[in-house]
């Protein structure tokens, strides 16, 4: 057998080197994208994937293409002009470093290196063109919004929809000319193709004709360029509001006219000089376009602005003022909020907290945060699970709505290490367990909530809570991906010292029946045991993006989400989580900015938003759907028309979920701080800023205990509004007077947005009198710290051995009066587990602090109030507070017993166990 010649190892080598190329560099990128079109071929929107791939790609291929001819073409032409004697004499340069390179090899060299360079130039011109596909899809999709520009007269779709792309176009294509022009005239002048002569420059006669045409081609941009920035100074931000003003309407915009004109004639300039072929003309262009631009654009709007607006400044500018508020508050949906004026009593009444029983049933005593702890050290039941968030929300319960704090048990899966690692992680340990629910204002009598769903397996106290499925594989805390049906039993539950295991029955996940799957998968999560573990089968499948924030950004990226989830108890006894998705803007003209908190990031700058979308994710599944909440908005029906088939109108949401949609509170809050300034509707009191209003404070305990002064936050709550009778689920936030950007004590207003399903997201103001004085959360919590009862106990508290937690305080009109609640919560500085031990409730005049709502709203009104009962189904007699403290006795009799019993301390026991039958005989009798 003959050797192989070198010429054939040399290309045997080289075909090596380009396969291990092509592993290397070329195959995460392929793995990656046959993974996730699997990933959206499992969750059925396969079309989605496509769009959103060609929707990226191909307008980075088009404006890179583009921009590659535009700086290819030029480059090519401006080497090609080089004299033979240039080449010539590069080529001996290159020889005199011991460079041997042939002379018509010189030429071939420099051709190849301006084609390189031209490509790497076009390539980051192309990349930023992909990052604005949802503005390109956007374009192609415009929408009217029926309403047009006070300036322009245009249509509001077209600030939204086309304007953004018309910029980016314009920017790309100047973009592309200057660099050529720069990489043109660094050719020109390497090549000694422009000579001086007498220390000006001298042209040959091709070379002024290649600038001049590139010059004139950039003063045809700057013509686009002046011409789209009228319309964009309508979103611009000036010193006291948004969009244009007198000196824009009466200055700036002729200006950018006279621009568009004398740009205009610049470029006709260069035409003429591509004959005339001098550097004067050229010069006289650039000194023109400069010298008018500051006059024009500089110094007559500063001149007008000195002379004519200032000194009239409130009577100049009030229609442009009032073009502005009305904006704004139409793009963040604050246009229709209905005013009430309220002029709150005194005092809260017997009366008063007898016409809302079901508010004073859904007050909210459990603040979110020493819940939380409560539900970890109660609830989590084992190392491996977490109580990561507290929600709020409501449901029917034998015919009553009641409003409730859950939260989902999830799997903690950095809890696990060792050598069983990757099979705990990936293969046993799949998912959480269940949710945990009480009431917002029960407490047993040890001072801890009232579970309405505890344990595990989930136990309910009421049927319509039953959870049929209560395993979590997609949740808020997920991350990573886990294999099903594998050779190894996934662990489903703990049940005292043993474990019960289960296999995954839902149709989520991506199957591994194929070895090139499983080869994409090993190389998209950097994991060879993917590929070489016995575990997996041809039945396995592999589920990923399990996060539910994730996987709903995924399947519509061009969407912002609230960056809290919440889980729902459907119907049918499963879970699910409920995600508000947001269609945002920062092109809606007249409108100020404002911060968004979203999932994923930092808080948005947005000027215009809707929670067009709700997001349901099944916890079991991982099915997504889109529902829609109206079909009137003009971007979620521009992405209707991108993804048919995508949204689906909120009428087919079943309605056990439906029931569970509100307004989110990343929205509202920014409705709340849009609100504090667009409620002056009058541009005159707007321009004074006289009726400016803040965000509350109150003082709440930090993880350390202290007490820190923070922002008062919104909360949910039923109640009936003032003036009606039938309770609703409200969001809601008090409002106090600003002075010299900070915030007076003193309530002035309160905001609530409205949640039931034919209200949703309508917004209603009580507005409270401004000549009265009416107390914010802050000076009743002056009142509380002075009170002479309630202060010692407080200090006593916290030298016991203990430290007392505050709870957020409530606002809560009652009637025709001004109700606040504020809890209080006791902690041992060695335990971790807040208890609910004191309620303090207080009106203009009076504060009273008992251990129940009951005795505290008896104490303040003076007359005894007795609660419902809380075990449901039942119909019996309320429940007096001497009862209540007997309950909290027992229970609280009955824990130390079995504290003294688990550590063996039998005397504790019988003494604990003899106090626990003494208040049950009291009870019974």
């Amino acid at each position: 057998m003959a050797a192989k010649t070198p010429a054939k190892r040399r290309y045997g080598k080289l075909i090596i080197i380009l396969a291990i190329l092509l592993v290397v560099v070329v195959g995460p990128a392929v793995a990656w994208l046959l993974t996730d079109l699997l990933w959206y071929r499992d969750l059925g929107q396969e079309n989605v994937y496509w769009v959103f791939t060609w929707g990226q790609w191909l307008p980075g291929i088009v404006v890179g293409l583009v921009s590659f001819l535009i700086i290819s073409v030029n480059v090519f032409i401006a080497l090609r002009g080089a004299a033979d004697t240039v080449w010539a004499d590069f080529g001996r340069r290159l020889r005199e470093r011991m460079l041997m390179v042939v002379d018509r090899s010189v030429r071939r060299l420099v051709m190849w290196g301006g084609l390189i360079v031209s490509t790497l130039f076009a390539f980051g011109v192309g990349s930023s063109a992909a990052i604005h596909w949802p503005d390109i899809l956007l374009f192609f999709h415009a929408q009217q919004l029926g309403e047009v520009d006070p300036i322009f007269g245009r249509d509001l779709g077209f600030y939204m929809f086309r304007l953004p792309v018309w910029e980016l176009l314009v920017r790309w294509l100047t973009s592309a000319l200057m660099i050529t022009i720069i990489l043109v005239a660094i050719i020109y002048l390497f090549t000694r193709t422009v000579r001086s002569l007498r220390g000006f420059p001298v042209f040959a006669a091709p070379v002024a004709m290649h600038l001049s045409w590139l010059l004139g081609l950039i003063f045809l941009t700057r013509i686009a360029a002046y011409y789209l920035y009228r319309f964009d100074m309508l979103s611009r931000e000036g010193n006291n509001f948004v969009g244009v003003g007198y000196t824009e309407a009466y200055a700036r915009i002729p200006a950018l006219n006279i621009m568009i004109v004398v740009a205009a004639i610049c470029a006709l300039l260069m035409l003429v000089n591509m004959w005339r072929r001098t550097i004067y003309l050229p010069l006289v262009a650039v000194a023109l376009i400069i010298v008018v631009g500051a006059l024009a654009q500089g110094a007559y709007p500063a001149f007008v602005q000195r002379f004519q607006v200032e000194p009239n400044e409130l009577a100049l500018e009030t229609p442009f003022i009032a073009n502005h508020i009305n904006a704004t508050r139409k793009a963040f949906g604050v246009d229709n909020v209905e005013e009430v004026q309220f002029p709150p009593r005194g005092k809260v009444t017997a009366a008063d907290v007898a016409s809302a029983p079901v508010t004073m049933n859904n007050l909210r005593l459990w603040d979110y945060r020493p819940l939380k702890q409560v539900y970890s050290q109660r609830q989590a039941i084992r190392s491996y699970y977490q109580i990561h968030d507290v929600d709020v929300d409501r449901y029917w319960l034998d015919g009553q709505q009641r409003q409730v704090m859950i939260s989902a048990r999830e799997l903690n899966i950095e809890s696990f290490s060792g050598e069983q690692q990757w099979v705990n992680k990936h293969l046993t340990y799949t998912h959480g367990y269940g949710v945990v629910m009480s009431p917002v204002n029960e407490v047993l009598g040890n001072g801890e909530p009232n579970f309405f769903i505890s344990n595990i397996p989930p136990e309910s106290t009421y049927k319509s809570l039953n959870i049929t499925r209560p395993e979590l594989y997609f949740s808020e805390v997920q991350s990573g991906y886990v294999l099903t049906n594998t050779t190894q039993q996934e662990f489903d539950y703990p049940k005292g010292d043993e474990n019960k295991y289960c296999t995954y029955q839902g149709k989520g996940g991506v199957s591994l029946a194929n070895p090139l799957v499983r080869y994409a998968m090993a190389t998209r999560f950097n994991d060879v045991n993917l590929l070489i573990s016995n575990y997996v089968t041809p039945q396995s499948r592999i589920l990923y993006r399990r996060n539910v924030s994730e996987r709903v950004a995924a399947l519509a990226p061009f969407l912002a989400f609230e960056d809290d989830p919440y889980i729902v108890i459907g119907a049918d006894g499963k879970l699910y989580w409920i995600i508000d998705g947001y269609t945002r803007s920062s092109h809606y003209p007249y409108a100020r900015s404002a911060a968004l908190n979203v999932a994923g990031g930092e808080p948005e700058s947005v000027n215009y938003v809707r929670n067009s979308v709700k997001a349901v994710v099944d916890a079991y599944n991982g099915d997504v759907k889109f529902y829609l909440t109206s079909d009137k908005e003009p971007l979620i029906n521009a992405w209707g028309q991108i993804f048919p088939g995508m949204f689906q109108p909120m009428s087919t949401m079943p309605d056990g979920l439906r029931a569970h949609v509100r307004l989110p509170e990343g929205l509202f809050n920014t409705q709340y701080s849009i609100y504090r300034r667009y409620h002056m509707k009058d541009p005159q009191i707007f321009y004074s800023q006289e009726d400016l209003w803040d965000v509350p404070h109150e003082n709440v305990s930090g993880d350390s205990g202290a007490l820190r002064d923070q922002a008062m936050e919104a909360y949910y709550v039923i109640m009936s509004l003032p003036g009606k009778s039938e309770p609703e689920y409200l969001l809601t936030h008090p409002y106090v007077p600003a002075s010299n950007q900070q915030p007076k004590t003193n309530m002035i207003a309160w905001l609530s947005a409205r949640n039931e399903p034919d209200q949703l997201g309508k917004l209603v103001v009580y507005n409270f009198p401004k000549q009265s004085q009416i107390d914010g959360p802050q000076q009743i919590q002056a009142r509380i710290n002075q009170d002479s009862v309630i202060s010692p106990e407080v200090t006593l508290w916290n030298q016991q051995g203990s430290q007392v937690v505050w709870g957020n305080m409530l606002v809560i009109p009652v009637a025709d009066s001004l109700l606040y609640v504020q809890p209080l919560y006791l902690q041992a500085k060695q335990s971790q587990i807040p208890e609910l031990q004191r309620v303090i409730v207080a009106d203009k005049e009076r504060i009273a602090m008992r251990p129940t709502l009951a005795e505290a709203l008896a104490a303040l009104t003076g007359v005894k109030v007795t609660e419902k009962p809380t075990t449901p189904g039942t119909d019996a007699a309320a429940i007096t507070p001497a009862q209540l403290e007997l309950a909290r006795s027992a229970m609280d009799h009955y824990t130390k017993s079995q504290t003294a019993l688990k550590a063996g301390d039998w005397a504790t026991y019988g003494t604990e166990q003899e106090a626990l039958r003494k208040d049950l005989e009291a009870m019974n009798r």
